[in-house]
């Protein structure tokens, strides 16, 4: 397996995780909420809007990531031409 396939796997993964800590964080916030009440558990909300700012942040970055490689890659060819 190449390097580069570890790397589009392992950035696919993380993006994926992010959104899977998001989604049961507020599951399990929503649900004590429900059962103890909202007083104690509402600020904990911001859990589940950190993790959705991560995938959003790592989404992007990824793009940007893959525009600058196919820049390099442009610039290599031109080089060389």
């Amino acid at each position: 397996m190449s390097n580069k396939d570890f790397i589009t796997n392992y950035n696919r993964f993380s993006g994926y995780l992010w959104l899977v800590i998001a989604g049961l964080s507020f599951i399990t916030i929503t649900y004590k909420i429900i059962t103890e009440g909202a007083q104690t558990w509402l600020p904990y909300y911001i859990v589940p809007l950190m993790a959705l700012l991560m995938y959003f942040t790592k989404k992007w970055m990824m793009k940007r990531m893959y525009r600058h490689l196919q820049q390099m890659a442009e610039q290599k060819k031109d080089q060389e031409v």
